[in-house]
């Protein structure tokens, strides 16, 4: 072995190397670096588990922890029998996040081009899969094809989005069950109605976030809407709940509110309205049933409905609710009211004529006609003829102040507050601007404008004596505090003068109901149109009360304008007014008050002689 050989043996068996100083310090310069950078990680690994515990605690809390709002449950609307007007079912609203739905189809579309076959080969299944969920919700919605993912694209920077609200709960779990990352399922709940359009206008309906849109929904929308409650939940990576951890805020439903309405009354009521209206070709039409002795609507309808459950059929035309938000000129059925007014400024007396002769009367400019030359009348033959003439004359016989005191203080002006939403005060001109065209226009029903609920309100006062009970569309449990509008003696005075207008000869006629006295009093009134009357548009009218001698019920019914021949209140308005209140007397059980005239009574009394004999 040579001299270099043997020292080489040497350094091995001594453990030396041979490498080079220089190496062996860049060596340790590395391992030091690596143990501090062990010690950096290990030290910060000990600071956030014990200093920062609580503060990783919250971290993981704001990814998992979530408050969600439970939607009340919006309190019932239902009639004065206690039915069911309008409820709340559960529903399911399915929702999206565009955001996290497209990053997923990124990030699948990315891996199936992997060099990695087997990661390449379940992104693409997974992306296939993802295709087919969101064309079966296309499908489950009613989308057309494609258009999903058109809308996630149109709306790629949002985080949230509607695919449906108020969803069936079948079709909700059809998408539930399809488990797609960034598609949530949401608790809410639908608005449904019962009856349909025949309470449409009276309770109105909701918006799809369970708001008051219109009618009772929208007037005591605070009342029924309850509020929501707060829970503080855990939810997965998917948005889904795993477990309620604690309830924050008690949820409190809303109030169960109690109309006035009788079903059946109002069934009835919008049937035989909706008939009329079609028959007649109308424009529109209306009706009120009022309990005169309570105030209390018994029927409110409008032509044309709605159907509140399907949103389609949504139209303000279709949904204004006319006898409250709409007034008109009421016509000759403001005559009993102005010789009411009279008799209360003492100008008349009960049983005071009116000469009509020559059955015209020259006012300025304006001439007030009646159809023929009537004479003299008394004041129930007024109203039976129902004289334009008459009726100005005992409008003129007044101070203007006193005609108008009487109306306002019968309601005319000034809102019913019968809990509608958007009632009209209608219009009554201050007795100071009222020249002596207005004086005599307003005896017969010009120049003033009311609401039907408005004049309904007003006969009633005919039925109590002359006090005027409040109206009110919800029920009552106690007698209302009505206020005393013109003396007893007079207010049964005008009653028994109504009832000459349902006679065979006179224009009420046809209002006639088998068994029952009936009081009331025909209109027919040309509209104003493009600042003239128009003798081809027409409103048609009639308001009475039944049973007469003991009133009960009033019932106004509206026509505006009939697309028929021979149009007057008389021959188009009474017919209806007849049918609806027969059906509310007959709903309610109010005994006849005319049996003796009955033609079922006299059929009864023929049929048991010829069992006797």
């Amino acid at each position: 072995m040579t001299k270099r050989g043997y020292n080489n043996y040497k350094s091995k068996r001594r453990g030396t190397s041979s490498m080079p100083p220089v190496y062996r310090g860049r060596r340790l310069t590395l391992m030091l670096v690596l143990l501090i950078g062990i010690a950096v990680l290990l030290g910060r690994a000990v600071y956030l588990e014990v200093f920062q515990q609580e503060w990783l605690k919250k971290q993981a809390g704001k990814r998992q922890l979530r408050t969600v709002l439970v939607p009340p449950y919006r309190g019932m609307i239902v009639d004065r029998n206690g039915e069911s007007l309008a409820i709340s079912s559960p529903a399911e609203s399915i929702t999206i996040n565009p955001r996290k739905v497209l990053q997923l189809q990124r990030n699948l579309r990315r891996m199936s081009a992997s060099q990695d076959a087997v990661e390449a080969e379940v992104a693409k299944s997974n992306l296939k899969n993802l295709r087919e969920n969101l064309e079966q919700i296309e499908t489950i919605l009613g989308m057309s094809q494609g258009a999903l993912q058109n809308k996630l694209k149109s709306m790629s920077n949002k985080s949230f989005y509607y695919l449906a609200r108020q969803l069936e709960p079948e079709k909700a779990q059809q998408i539930a069950d399809l488990n797609i990352p960034g598609v949530y399922s949401k608790r809410e709940y639908k608005r449904f109605y019962p009856m349909g359009e025949t309470t449409s206008h009276v309770v109105g309906f909701t918006d799809t976030d369970d708001g008051g849109i219109e009618g009772i929904e929208r007037s005591l929308n605070d009342r029924l809407a309850g509020r929501p409650g707060k829970h503080r939940v855990v939810r997965d990576g998917r948005g889904r709940l795993v477990e309620s951890i604690e309830e924050m805020e008690t949820m409190v439903p809303g109030e169960t509110v109690q109309l006035s309405l009788d079903h059946r009354i109002q069934y009835s009521a919008y049937k035989l309205l909706k008939g009329e209206v079609y028959k007649l070709s109308a424009k529109s039409g209306s009706v009120v049933v009022l309990d005169a002795l309570t105030g209390e609507v018994l029927a409110l309808a409008n032509m044309p409905g709605f159907n509140p459950n399907n949103r389609k059929s949504f139209k303000p035309y279709n949904y204004r609710n006319r006898a409250v938000v709409d007034a008109f000129e009421p016509g000759s059925t403001l005559k009993p009211l102005t010789i009411a007014a009279a008799l209360e400024a003492r100008v008349i007396g009960r049983d005071v004529s009116i000469d009509t002769s020559p059955g015209k009367l020259k006012v300025g400019k304006t001439v007030v006609r009646d159809p023929i030359n009537y004479g003299t009348l008394t004041l129930s033959r007024i109203l039976a003829k129902s004289s334009n003439v008459g009726a100005s004359k005992i409008a003129l016989l007044m101070k203007s102040k006193d005609h108008w005191k009487f109306l306002n203080r019968v309601g005319f002006g000034r809102k019913p507050d019968a809990g509608f939403f958007s009632e009209t005060d209608g219009d009554l001109p201050y007795y100071d601007s009222w020249g002596r065209v207005d004086r005599a226009s307003h005896g017969y029903g010009y120049g003033i404008s009311v609401s039907l609920l408005q004049m309904a309100q007003a006969y009633s006062v005919f039925a109590t004596g002359g006090v005027l009970n409040p109206v009110t569309i919800f029920k009552r449990n106690a007698e209302p505090l009505g206020q005393r509008v013109m003396s007893e003696v007079n207010a049964n005075a005008v009653l028994k003068m109504m009832q000459a207008v349902v006679q065979p000869k006179a224009t009420g006629k046809k209002a006639v109901i088998d068994g029952y006295h009936v009081a009331g009093k025909t209109g027919t009134a040309y509209k104003y149109i493009n600042k003239r009357y128009s003798k081809k548009h027409k409103i048609v009218s009639f308001i009475g009360l039944a049973p007469a001698t003991r009133p009960r019920l009033v019932v106004a019914v509206m026509l505006n304008d009939p697309k028929v021949k021979k149009v007057s209140g008389g021959r188009l308005a009474a017919p209806l007014f007849a049918k609806i209140m027969a059906n509310a007397l007959r709903v309610l059980d109010i005994a006849p008050d005319n049996i003796a005239k009955s033609n079922t009574f006299k059929a009864t009394v023929v049929a048991l002689g010829r069992g006797a004999k």
